[in-house]
């Protein structure tokens, strides 16, 4: 060996004299809790209320209002990837626009755009974009 020898104590000693007592361990409560579908949304919409206090929700719910922002978090992001409505008008019929070309027509609510068939798919995306900035 390097010259240095290390020993283990045989003995336990405590404070006063006293031998060591019996230590209960208490386990911890469930790891997480599995919350129904319909309990999250129902805590979810009533935290989008207009003037709703979120730590007082979550409260309510026994939740941590950092859950409960993560809900939020959680639904916000699908409703901004959301699908939108399509209608397809039967074929044969003329266009509203009075055009005999396909075209896509984009409803985004009080604006309507006319997109011809020959249009890319990046200008299309310049302009949607350029919709959504100005609203």
């Amino acid at each position: 060996m390097s010259g240095i020898e290390t020993t283990f104590e045989r003995t336990f000693e405590s404070k006063g004299g006293r031998r060591p007592q019996r230590m209960d361990v208490i386990p911890a409560g469930a790891a997480r809790r599995m919350w129904a579908p319909d309990a999250k949304a129902r805590i979810v919409e009533e935290s989008f209320v207009a003037g709703a206090n979120i730590a007082a929700i979550a409260r309510s719910n026994d939740l941590l209002p950092q859950q409960l922002y993560a809900w939020r978090h959680t639904v916000l992001k699908a409703r901004e990837m959301a699908f939108v409505p399509v209608v397809v008008d039967e074929p044969g019929l003329p266009s509203p626009s009075g055009s005999s070309a396909a075209e896509i027509v984009i409803h985004a609510g009080a604006i309507t755009i006319h997109v011809p068939e020959n249009v890319t798919a990046a200008h299309i995306e310049r302009v949607l974009t350029a919709i959504r900035q100005a609203t």
